[in-house]
């Protein structure tokens, strides 16, 4: 995989300025203001409804399963291709449903592993909730070919630690042809294709 290529951000409810990533596309596959109800939403102190949220969320996964479809459509003989998901507010509904999963993700990867991808996670969770964070998962539908995890110890930082999993994964011979997350650390750094990212209203939705 060339690294050097210009990597595009789908975002969702929030534009967050990555100075790392040289491109960026908005969750409506084309740069676009955000809505007015997005914005009331994107204070600090205040987060949206369930169902605003999910409504946010629509078109980023839309955006990502019209990406798989065209992406695995063709993969080259040998690629292993990937979608690596980080985990709380973005595989799993985890501030508004603990432990269920955002229904329009899990299909994505559903589609995802159907059509030959590896379905991957990368998460700050710390590396002695392996196991239970397994379960978790599992238990919400998805399939799980990998996760990494924050380490033991001492940590570099959340974007260091995501990034160092996606390199953990290339080195595993996946090629990550999406990378799904709700905060700015999880696409600092690049290691991927394409990136989708659902709102976390400026911070305010871990």
């Amino acid at each position: 995989m060339n690294h050097g290529k210009k990597i595009a951000l789908t975002l969702g409810a929030a534009i967050c300025a990555l100075t790392s990533l040289p491109a960026v596309a908005q969750a409506t596959s084309t740069v676009a203001p955000a809505t007015p109800t997005t914005q009331a939403a994107t204070r600090a102190d205040s987060l949206p409804s369930k169902s605003q949220w999910l409504a946010d969320v629509a078109p980023v996964a839309a955006d990502l399963r019209k990406h798989l479809e065209q992406r695995l459509a063709g993969v080259p003989h040998g690629e292993k291709p990937a979608v690596v998901l980080d985990i709380d507010n973005t595989s799993l509904a985890t501030h508004y449903d603990k432990g269920k999963p955002i229904e329009a993700i899990l299909d994505a990867t559903k589609y995802a592993h159907s059509h030959g991808a590896a379905v991957l996670f990368a998460s700050y969770r710390s590396a002695d909730s392996k196991d239970s964070t397994t379960r978790q998962l599992t238990s919400a539908g998805y399939t799980v070919d990998g996760l990494c995890l924050k380490p033991e110890g001492h940590s570099p930082g959340k974007a260091a630690v995501k990034l160092g999993c996606r390199k953990k994964y290339e080195a595993a011979g996946y090629t990550l042809i999406a990378n799904v997350g709700n905060r700015s650390t999880d696409f600092e750094g690049g290691h991927y294709e394409k990136g989708f990212k659902l709102p976390d209203y400026d911070g305010a939705l871990s």
